[in-house]
């Protein structure tokens, strides 16, 4: 039987391709200093948020222009570079900040890949921020993650400066640590003495 060759997908570069020369854009959005040209089809069809953003746009006949002020242009430019191919390339090193994105957007897919990547870094240092982060933005597989390494290193953890702002800033969440090491900690209940026989009377 013939063997056809069948060309490898390009869906993903053609994406990206796409996203990276502006082709065919309709939509300008501005954080800080940096304009991207989008899609409106694009991200509307990623992201319930941009869907509705898009959606009000029409209904006030407003300019097709987004103004974004709480997204750094770099975290930006990763979160659009996912939602057109899919792949994150420098999501380790701003995992906390483009979690925060995903997290705004619904892009749950990108968050869950930020919690892995979080998770994968947790250190005694950095454990209670990753621990208020997580908790900010409602990342449970990451808090959970989180909670249980705190538990595992606790004697080293108390010791350092995102334990005292825990400590001090987070009471409900720390309360949350606390519950978890008691139940780790909690000891059987082992009996002293095995129960007494009862005498059978004849």
């Amino acid at each position: 039987m013939m063997q056809f060759r069948v060309p490898p997908c390009r869906l993903s570069e053609d994406m990206s391709n796409l996203f990276e020369k502006h082709c065919f854009s309709d939509c300008l959005l501005v954080t800080g200093s940096k304009e991207f040209h989008v899609h409106k089809a694009i991200l509307a069809t990623r992201s319930p948020v941009f869907a509705a953003c898009f959606e009000h746009q029409m209904s006030e006949s407003q300019s097709d222009r987004v103004d974004i002020d709480d997204v750094e242009p770099e975290v930006m430019k990763e979160m659009l570079r996912f939602m057109y191919t899919g792949t994150a390339p420098n999501l380790d090193r701003m995992a906390d900040t483009l979690l925060a994105a995903a997290d705004k957007y619904q892009l749950d897919r990108l968050k869950v890949m930020c919690e892995q990547a979080l998770c994968l870094n947790l250190t005694n240092e950095n454990a209670c921020e990753t621990l208020i982060l997580a908790d900010l933005h409602s990342a449970e597989q990451l808090k959970q993650q989180a909670i249980d390494y705190i538990n595992v290193h606790a004697n080293e953890i108390m010791e350092s400066d995102g334990w005292s702002c825990l400590v001090r800033d987070h009471p409900p969440l720390l309360a949350e640590v606390f519950r978890a090491l008691a139940t780790q900690q909690t000891p059987p209940i082992i009996m002293s003495h095995p129960p007494r026989k009862r005498i059978k009377h004849l």
